[in-house]
């Protein structure tokens, strides 16, 4: 989930951008001289299969010692005093739905064998799919986007499970009022975004439409399709076409539509694009638009090469003010796709990246069984343990 912090009205990443125009004219040199020393050169060899499931099984209890009373994750609670701007209290609504959607989508696998767990996911399913969809805070923020892709791919995954099987008619129903909502929220040029600056009209104009949200729905669309939920044709088409038009020859992608002109601004290189090209390219590939699996690899070893510089935005308290103007956000997100990237390689192919991602998660989860990358109110424990947990069960030997 992204979102923004400090001068309100999301003006920080206004001025992080004239910034990155101001950096490309005078100093990029300077920037770029002396970077810092890389994490990885390669994938590492993945930890004892015994460290990572107790990493995982640690990563489980903290989500079912963590869920509300009625259900869901996260609170509005906050420990800062300089939060990300709302708009609206809807946008509450839609942190907070979308964090359910991701912890009900991680704890599915462990629900199979753990009544424990099992009884959580129904609690927390029961609660999320009776809701009434969140819509945009405002003509400017459209958080909203978030909770319908990860409701949408909670009722998805829920749908394929027979266990689940009580629960299915509300997922169904769940999952046709997010297309819907997200039929109605599409920009003008076909992406999707969470900002509407400027604008504000019935539809969002389109220019801040960005390329890692409009992949992200892409993916959660598809796996609707999957779960036989109708999807209409011109909403993914529409979307594809939006992304592809923002993909660089280098395997970056550009940050959203409002760059297409800038495409060599610090944020649109290869390694500022690290949290979004693999989501990005996820998304083409199983759309079969114009990525191929020699794509697929490069990305994941850029992931890897340069992996510093994404790593270095993990829990900075603002976005975009890391190397390359990395945001923390963009860590474990971009990690859960990378995994389903290496998913699509031949098995020997995708198992050292695979491996890699099993020694990154293990390595940063924090004491307490969590793992986070931004603090986004009394969400981000929650939804970066999602995140990191359904990485594991992807990496799983």
């Amino acid at each position: 989930m992204t979102a923004h912090a400090g001068v309100p009205g999301g003006q920080r990443e206004v001025l992080a951008r004239a910034l990155a125009v101001l950096l490309l004219a005078g100093c990029h040199g300077g920037l770029a001289a002396g970077e810092p020393t890389p994490v990885y050169t390669s994938p590492p060899e993945a930890p004892p299969a015994a460290s990572v499931d107790a990493a995982y099984s640690k990563g489980v209890a903290y989500l079912l010692t963590h869920q509300n009373a009625n259900g869901s994750w996260g609170s509005f609670e906050s420990a800062r005093s300089d939060e990300v701007w709302l708009g609206t209290t809807a946008s509450h609504d839609a942190f907070g739905d979308a964090t359910t959607g991701l912890c009900v989508m991680a704890l599915l696998v462990p629900a199979r064998d753990n009544a424990e767990t099992a009884r959580a996911v129904e609690k927390a399913a029961q609660f999320l799919f009776k809701r009434r969809p969140v819509h945009r805070a405002t003509g400017d923020a459209i958080y909203s986007v978030w909770a319908q892709i990860y409701v949408l791919e909670a009722a998805s995954a829920v749908l394929q499970e027979p266990s689940l099987k009580p629960l299915h008619s509300d997922a169904r129903k769940s999952a046709r009022k997010q297309i819907e909502v997200l039929g109605q929220i599409q920009g003008s040029e076909g992406g999707f975004g969470y900002y509407d600056f400027g604008v504000g009209g019935a539809h969002p104009g389109g220019m801040q439409s960005a390329s890692f949200t409009t992949a992200a729905a892409l993916i959660a669309l598809d796996h609707a399709k999957a779960a036989g939920i109708s999807v209409p044709d011109e909403l993914t088409k529409d979307a594809l076409r939006s992304l592809s038009r923002l993909r660089l020859g280098n395997g970056a992608y550009i940050y959203g539509v409002y760059a297409r002109n800038v495409p060599q601004v610090l944020f649109n290189d290869v390694k500022g694009s690290l949290g979004r090209s693999q989501v990005c390219n996820q998304a083409l590939w199983r759309y079969a638009t114009g990525v191929s699996q020699d794509d697929l690899r490069t990305g994941l070893d850029n992931l890897f090469k340069h992996h510093q510089f994404i790593e270095m935005g993990k829990g900075r308290p603002y976005p975009h003010e890391s190397w390359y103007f990395t945001a923390g956000y963009y860590f474990f997100f971009g990690h859960y796709y990378a995994a389903q990237v290496a998913r699509e390689l031949p098995a020997e192919q995708g198992r050292r990246y695979l491996d890699g991602l099993q020694s990154v998660m293990c390595r940063l989860q924090d004491p307490d069984g969590s793992w986070w990358d931004f603090p986004l109110y009394g969400y981000y424990k929650p939804y970066g343990t999602a995140f990191a947990l359904m990485t594991l069960q992807l990496a799983k030997r």
